[in-house]
């Protein structure tokens, strides 16, 4: 009866232990990294002017003249000039 008894234990622990040895876990990692951009470099100057003269007729006239120039420089290192020149001239 001893042995029975053993011999029922025995199978029992055989029986669940193959059930816990097959018990699996896994583990996932993921990292996601982002690097914003550098923003372009610019540069711009601008300045104007502004003339109104009358002559000796009476004849009244205005001149403007705008000036600007820009220098981009983007993150690859490339250079852009822009120079723009503006002139007005309105005779009254």
């Amino acid at each position: 009866m001893t042995k029975t008894l053993l011999a029922a234990a025995a199978a029992l622990a055989l029986m669940t232990g193959g059930a816990f040895a097959q018990t699996t876990s896994s583990s996932t990692t993921s990292t996601v990294s982002t690097t914003a951009a550098p923003v372009p470099v610019t540069g711009v100057v601008s300045a104007s002017s502004s003339q109104q003269t009358i002559d000796g007729n009476g004849v009244e006239t205005d001149k403007t003249q705008t000036y600007s120039n820009g220098t981009t420089i983007t993150p690859s290192g490339d250079v852009s000039s822009t120079r723009k020149t503006t002139e007005s001239t309105t005779t009254h």
